[in-house]
């Protein structure tokens, strides 16, 4: 029973930062029908603007969220309009666009690199108080940070099926045709959804940093695990991503403790590998 509370209370403090990772990336992959790797890097802008407000302005780390969470979703926008749009416009088909965001993945990593190194870079994070629940320790940024997703979490769940800007994103995914016959604006709603999962991106990459080095590489040794996630939810399912994001984390937090962390990994790939392959028996 302890390994069991200990599994549950370490994996949903571990689970945090992926589940608002997935989310963003959710939303993508349901508006625009493609798997888009360079999400990646929207998770490591939202760590770099925080070193940025945080250590190099000297905001206070949770005063950096907001701006940092920001940047990163004016980066999402940005590089949706200069490229991803272009091209789907052009009618470039999923799987010519993930080579494409792949591309874009690495452009906009090596371009970081250029920019401002590879050197690990650290957050200057608030006072820290340990604090003891039911046998297991956490700090109070631990439980802030997992606080504050699971607000986030909230908002965006309530935006995408309780708001106007939700039905209409949900329109345009099931038929885009139709949505603007009905007189949605598609670059308008668009724009907002890529500008929303980026933010969510970016403050995935701040809750990584904040517990952790801050990497050009965080986002891509990320990106796997969210994609496993997201399919393993269903496409579009943002309620689902949030509960694939938390099983994932429990039972690698349970792995973890009884065996290493590498065979967690492994238990993680093959149970999306048997997920996927009983999925596919039963649509046969």
């Amino acid at each position: 029973m302890q390994i069991a509370f200990d599994s549950v209370f370490i994996g949903l403090l571990e689970a945090s930062p992926l589940i608002l990772a997935a989310m963003g990336f959710t939303l993508i992959y349901y508006l625009n029908g493609f798997i888009n790797i360079a999400y990646a890097e929207s998770i490591t802008m939202g760590a770099y603007a925080a070193i940025l407000f945080n250590v190099v302005i000297g905001m206070n780390f949770y005063m950096a969220i907001i701006p940092a969470a920001l940047a990163s979703g004016t980066m999402s926008v940005a590089v949706y309009l200069l490229i991803f749009k272009p091209a789907m416009d052009r009618g470039v088909q999923p799987t010519e666009m993930i080579i494409l965001s792949v591309g874009v993945s690495f452009m906009l990593r090596h371009a970081l690199v250029l920019l401002v190194g590879a050197d690990n870079r650290y957050l200057v994070e608030p006072e820290i108080k340990y604090l003891s629940f039911l046998g297991q320790g956490a700090t109070n940024l631990q439980l802030t940070a997992l606080v504050l997703v699971a607000l986030i979490a909230l908002a965006l769940s309530w935006m995408i099926y309780r708001t106007s800007l939700g039905e209409r994103m949900r329109g345009l995914a099931n038929n885009p045709e139709l949505a603007a016959a009905s007189g949605i604006n598609p670059h308008r709603t668009s724009v907002a959804i890529w500008f929303i999962a980026g933010s969510a991106g970016g403050l995935s990459g701040v809750f990584t940093g904040v517990f952790s080095a801050v990497t050009p590489m965080m986002g891509w040794n990320t990106i796997l695990i969210v994609i496993m996630v997201t399919i393993i939810a269903g496409i579009g399912s943002v309620r689902g991503a949030v509960l694939a994001s938390i099983a994932a984390g429990v039972l690698t937090a349970f792995i973890t403790l009884v065996t290493k962390p590498l065979y967690a990994e492994a238990v993680l790939l093959i149970l999306f590998i048997g997920i996927l392959s009983f999925r596919k028996g039963r649509m046969a």
